[in-house]
This record gives structure tokens, C-alpha cells and sequence, in this order.
């Protein structure tokens, strides 16, 4: 609505990128009412440009902007041959796609074309690449294989020197580097207390914590959550494993988390023919998407100042874990907390005993007298 209303509800044949920016730029100088509580905007602005763009490519409005992106032509191609022979997914394509792209702009940025690019090269633009951004190893390592997966399909289409992809080493990772961190049960509880209130918002985002932390799903289970999927006569819930086999497990459903999936869907989930339980709180009350309830969790953990470096849905999925590791309920086993958790490996939950300050010390306290 503020896009078509700055554009006077008149749109033109063709809208350039750079009008949008300036739109944009409006947007977010414009004068608000409570200038007290005023940020620099440029989330704002951010958001004003995402939504534009994607309302003026649907409308066939967006003038292509080949010439500020270079190798367009090598990027459009990669996207075909990872549609039509690789069968990707969109979100797949979409994102080697950019970071490619993102790849050639800063080879651009240093002078270079996609004939000219040597290793050296290489290893100097992903050196830049890490440093500017800040990226951790397991990231520049993805980022490695995509570029790698790029210059591998240029060089089989003679569009760069042969054997340049055989000298991308992506980043190693060592196993175990990083410990899983997460916040402490009180700290969890703690969260849950911040969530307790009648608001529409609070209702359903409790709801949700409490289905991260009590059984420590990821984002996609959650996400995947139908109305089918609770038994309430039975007091139990389905859920569709991401990564593991059985695709589907049954859980006891707490009592807490019962009470709380209950009120929200007495109170604040809209009737709608979705199944999915999680719902926008407005209209058009489509299916909360990962984005979204990472955003839910991170809304609630950052303000706490935690020492913990994510602040996601999945630093929830770390306390459980370390929680049932800590306490040994019922004297759980290593591989029962694994398959509570959906780990396919033991030595996924192993990580975890890195964290048992506890546990570590008991096993180190050992007489060893009668052995020596």
C-alpha cells in the first residue's frame, strides 16, 4: 500500500532499480511520529526494497538490471542446468545462484573476468570474501563447495581455465571444534516466564518455545506441525523427523505444552482450512515459515544477553539436549537421548558430554589407587 501510494497508484511500463532506491530512500527519511524511538532505518529501508522488488518483477514491472551484474549470462545458464539436469530445488538454485553472483561481483570489484580468474585469484577473492563478512570456517566451507560447483560448471562449458575447480579446497571443519551451546534450564524458564500474558502473540510464541525446549525439535518439525498430529484423547503428538528414519515419532504430550497448544487454539488461531498449527496472527494467516519462528525465539533470547553465540530456535533444541544429558532422567542412555533428539549418529549426542561439566567430573573422580 505505501509503495503504490508513493507511486501515486500509477505505475509505469518499466520501473528502474535506481527509482526504486530512491523510493526507498523516501521511505525510510520520512517523518514518523515518534521520532524519540527512532533507529537509522535502514532495516526499514531493507524491508521496503524486498517487497517492492518482488511486487514490480511479479507485475512484469522491474526493468532486469543485466548490465550491473557480470557473467548474467553464465549465472541464468547455471540456473537452467541445475533446474533441467540436476533437478534442484528453487531454494537450492536460488542460492548458489546468488552467492555466484555475489562471487563474480567481487572479482569484478577486483579487476578480474571469468577468463582471467587462476587460483591465485580464487584464493585471494574467498580470502576477502571471509574476512569482509566475518564467516566462520563451516561457512566459508559451504561457501567453497558452491563456488567450486559454479567455476566446476564454466570450466566444463570452456568459459574458464580447465582444472581451476580441482584447486577450490573449501574450508575444513574439524569435527567437534564447537561445543553446542544453548541457554541454561532456569535461563529457558526464564523465557517461558517472558511469554506468560494474554496477548494473542505471547499465546502462540509460548506455545512454540515450549515445543523447541521440552522436546527439542528443529524448525522444519515445528514448522510441519498439523492439527493432525495431536491425539488429545491419548495426549500425544506426531512428529515428522527431518533426518531420521522412522520419518515419524510419537510423543507424550506434556502437560504444560498441552495447556498451551490448547489455549492458543482456542484463543488465537484463526479458523482457516491450513492445517498447519502455527498461523499468522493477521491476514492472509499463512503457515509461519522458518524465517519466522527463528525470529520468534530470537526476539526472546537476545534482550537476555546469554553467553551464547545463537540466539535461534535451535540453541532451545541445545538445552533440552544438555538438560536430559545433565539430570540423566530415568537413567537415559546415550543412544535414548539421541533418538529423543532425531540424531542418526551416536556421535552427534556424544558433543553433548563435552558440556556435562558434571558428568566429566565424576568420571575423572575415580580411585585409582588399587591400580597403581
Amino acid at each position: 500500500m505505501r509503495i503504490g501510494e508513493a507511486l501515486r497508484w500509477r505505475l509505469p511500463d518499466s520501473f528502474a532499480v535506481a527509482q526504486l532506491n530512491e523510493l526507498a530512500d523516501r521511505w525510510r527519511d520520512r517523518q514518523v511520529a515518534n521520532a524519540t524511538t527512532r533507529t537509522d532505518g535502514e532495516a526499514s529501508r531493507t524491508a521496503y526494497v524486498s517487497t517492492a522488488t518482488n511486487w514490480l518483477r511479479f507485475l512484469g514491472r522491474l526493468q532486469a538490471s543485466t548490465s550491473e551484474q557480470p557473467g548474467s549470462e553464465q549465472i541464468a545458464a547455471y540456473a537452467s542446468f541445475m533446474r533441467d539436469e540436476r533437478n534442484l530445488s528453487a531454494l537450492t538454485i536460488r542460492t548458489r545462484c546468488g552467492r555466484a553472483a555475489e562471487f563474480l561481483r567481487l572479482a569484478d570489484a577486483e579487476g578480474y573476468n571469468i577468463c582471467q580468474l587462476d587460483w591465485i585469484a580464487i584464493d585471494l577473492l574467498l580470502a576477502s570474501k571471509g574476512s569482509r563478512d566475518g564467516l566462520t570456517r563451516a561457512s566459508m566451507q559451504t561457501y567453497g563447495y558452491i563456488i567450486r560447483s559454479f567455476i566446476r560448471y564454466l570450466e566444463e562449458h570452456g568459459q574458464c581455465r580447465p582444472g581451476l575447480s580441482a584447486s577450490i579446497q573449501p574450508a575444513r571443519v574439524y569435527q567437534g571444534e564447537a561445543l553446542p551451546a544453548g541457554p541454561s534450564w532456569p535461563e529457558v524458564l526464564r523465557l517461558l516466564e517472558n511469554l506468560e500474558g494474554d496477548r494473542p502473540g505471547a499465546i502462540r510464541d509460548r506455545a512454540i518455545a515450549m515445543m523447541f525446549a521440552v522436546y527439542g525439535l528443529r524448525v522444519a518439525e515445528v514448522r510441519r506441525l498439523c492439527l493432525d498430529d495431536f491425539d488429545w484423547p491419548q495426549a500425544l503428538v506426531r512428529v515428522h523427523r527431518s533426518k531420521q528414519s522412522p520419518h515419524v515419532v510419537v510423543f507424550p504430550l506434556a502437560r504444560d505444552v498441552a495447556d498451551a497448544i490448547a489455549t492458543y487454539l482456542r484463543f488465537v488461531r484463526v479458523k482457516s482450512d491450513r492445517r498447519e498449527v502455527f498461523l499468522q496472527l493477521r491476514s492472509p494467516y499463512q503457515p509461519l515459515g522458518s524465517s519466522a519462528l527463528w525470529q520468534i525465539v530470537n526476539r526472546q533470547l537476545r534482550p537476555m544477553d546469554l553467553a551464547i553465540k545463537h540466539t535461534g530456535p535451535h540453541a532451545l533444541r541445545h538445552a533440552c539436549a544438555t538438560r536430559l544429558l545433565g539430570r540423566g532422567l530415568t537413567g537415559l542412555t546415550m543412544k535414548e537421548i539421541g533418538d529423543f533428539l532425531g540424531h542418526r549418529h551416536p556421535a552427534t549426542t556424544a558433543l553433548y558430554a563435552k558440556v556435562d561439566i558434571g558428568g566429566l567430573r565424576q568420571v575423572a573422580d575415580v580411585d585409582l589407587g588399587r591400580f597403581l
